[in-house]
């Protein structure tokens, strides 16, 4: 269901509350309130619940944004989102006498009276509209009795929650607002379209900290987009040029982090905030990615608020969060964030090839276990990889102990050595970085060409034999072109009759760019985006295939290329760091996720 859908069914809750609801307690009557919370395609739980909030306290959610009918936007995401939500190219394009204010406006009228509007003005450049501009009541508000789509399963009342997404009220204690506005037939509405390691790892003082927080709460994009190069805006090359990156420091571990307790309850709420598809919460874990790394670089133990609050990056709402688990040893916002959507999400996204658009799409379809999932409840339906992933939810999601992927490389290893003696192959990933445990094993293979011969074939001929001697079990995707020097295969496989499958990638490259592939496919994620920050800051891009010069770009948009350029360095990862003057770092160091 999205807002626009949620919003036009909230209009008919809360009728026989509504009338029993003391007038003093309605502040928000009369006025006709366009929510926007960043979720544009599926309302989350807190969208829902903020759009009950406004309703019970007497105002009415408009579903689609009419000028001549909203009173007041109330927005808890940034510019970009907020004008998609109102199909608008510029705020400027919105009246002044419809201020766009903040979630907190609405929570201040629990005190007895909504604040100035000014106050809690979302965007600068609007701190002066006013509702008190408005030249006249405006139409009366009406909306679609009915709107296309539906929701499987009840909407719980939950607590409602103010800018911070603190706990105001319990719902059961919230009161009702006025009776809903009259209503005419209309067209629909559109729709609009790991846990924290035991040791503290990195640099002091890391200075690409807030891109590397990015990273990490846009990882599952990052991750869809193997060609990026990773660059940035202009304005943020120019500034972490002159402050640093964190690649060009080697990861020291000094076996024992003094804020681990806090870390592991930060990261805790990072990982629930990650499961939701707002804006707002995207944010909160760019907000915690920073903390946590600072916490971890941080050489003395935190013991109060002032402690923690000196620290950079820490705000006052997270020092008081700190100063809650020192006390305590708990942190009550997970509680809080911890709700029925967030755990199903998180669930549904540990089936393989399972997105959070399409975990969210489920949910709203009524699934909420993975009993569900296989039952198809709510009509849903799954591809063939989906059903794999289903059906080895557990193995999947399982880490392997480093010994077992150790095991199945060398059992691929001679294989492929069989098929072509003169193949590169080696492995990757989180075993090539040292962990003691890996999600998957990512195997890469090439082949020199100096007998004028290539690896063309190879892949083909590999899997063929992997699913005889049933090593590789189940393929999950599988190449374009199986003759083609570059080639990504992905699948199932296991060590032996009595264990787990485990994912597997094989990833086939030209000779040439081994050292380049060797670099991004190694990690960690971080230290990939740093490296190619500062390439991308020295005029150089740099991808999987290799590092190029003389690359022109948008000046209007950075990330699009106007011309490729050409490779300069490719075949070694040593060469790679020499022309960008990073120190040379074993996998091992180059560890810099939170």
């Amino acid at each position: 269901m999205t807002p626009p859908e949620y919003a036009a069914k909230v209009l008919t809750k809360f009728q026989p509350l509504l009338d029993r609801t003391p007038p003093r307690k309605l502040f928000l009557k009369d006025k006709n309130i366009f929510y926007i919370g960043g979720d544009l395609k599926f309302a989350s739980k807190t969208t829902r619940d903020k759009m009950d909030f406004v309703r019970k306290k007497g105002g009415t959610v408009v579903p689609v944004y009419d000028p001549s009918i909203v009173t007041h936007i109330v927005t808890d995401t940034t510019p970009i989102p907020t004008l998609k939500a109102l199909a608008l190219k510029s705020l400027t394009e919105i009246p002044d006498h419809i201020p766009t204010v903040l979630w907190s406006w609405i929570t201040s009228g629990n005190r007895g009276k909504l604040e100035f509007e000014w106050m809690h003005a979302a965007f600068s450049s609007r701190i002066d509209a006013d509702s008190s501009k408005r030249s006249s009541k405006g139409k009366e508000a009406q909306f679609p009795r009915q709107v296309a789509g539906t929701v499987s399963g009840g909407v719980t009342n939950s607590s409602v929650i103010d800018d911070d997404h603190h706990p105001q009220t319990p719902s059961s204690s919230l009161h009702p607002s006025s009776a809903a506005p009259p209503f005419s037939s209309a067209a629909n509405p559109p729709q609009r379209t790991r846990h924290a390691s035991q040791q503290c790892n990195g640099p002091e003082g890391d200075p690409l900290a807030e891109y590397y927080a990015l990273a990490a709460a846009d990882q599952e994009s990052a991750e869809s987009n193997d060609s990026s190069d990773g660059e940035m805006p202009m304005d943020e090359v120019v500034k972490q040029s002159r402050r640093g990156f964190t690649c060009d420091q080697r990861n020291t571990d000094n076996g024992h982090c003094l804020n681990q307790g806090i870390i592991d309850k930060l990261q805790e709420l990072m990982e629930l905030h990650k499961e939701k598809l707002s804006d707002h919460d995207r944010w909160r874990v760019f907000s915690y990615s920073k903390t946590i790394r600072a916490l971890r670089n941080h050489p003395v133990q935190i013991k109060s608020y002032e402690q923690a609050r000196a620290i950079k990056g820490v705000g006052d709402k997270t020092a008081r969060k700190i100063e809650e688990i020192i006390q305590t040893g708990e942190l009550r916002r997970i509680d809080w964030e911890k709700t029925p959507d967030v755990e199903s999400i998180k669930n549904f996204k540990g089936i393989y090839d399972v997105g959070p658009h399409t975990a969210y799409q489920w949910y709203n379809a009524g699934c909420r276990t993975l009993d569900d999932v296989k039952a198809r409840k709510g009509g849903i339906t799954l591809t063939p990889t989906q059903k794999i992933g289903v059906e080895y939810y557990d193995d999947i999601n399982s880490r392997m102990p480093r010994s077992e992927a150790e095991q199945i490389f060398n059992k691929i290893k001679p294989i492929a050595l069989e098929i072509d003696p003169m193949l590169f192959i080696e492995i990757m990933g989180s075993f090539r970085r040292g962990k003691a445990d890996c999600g998957d094993i990512d195997i890469l293979i090439t082949r020199p060409t100096h007998d004028g011969k290539t690896h063309a074939g190879v892949i083909r001929s590999l899997l063929t034999e992997l699913h005889v001697r049933q090593i590789i079990t189940e393929d999950l995707a599988t190449p374009d072109n199986f003759d083609g020097l570059e080639a990504t295969y992905r699948g199932l496989c296991r060590l032996d009759f009595r264990s787990r499958r485990r994912r597997i990638d094989i990833l086939a490259v030209p000779y040439e760019s081994r050292g380049a592939a060797l670099l991004y496919y190694t990690g960690d994620d971080i230290f990939n985006r740093a490296i190619r920050y500062k390439a991308g800051s020295m005029g150089y891009s740099l991808n999987q295939r290799g590092l190029f010069t003389a690359v022109a770009r948008d000046p209007n948009d950075r990330r699009k290329k106007l011309t490729k350029g050409y490779v300069i360095a490719s075949e070694t990862e040593e060469e790679i760091f020499k022309i960008l003057n990073v120190p040379w770092q074993e996998p091992h160091e180059r560890v810099r996720a939170v």
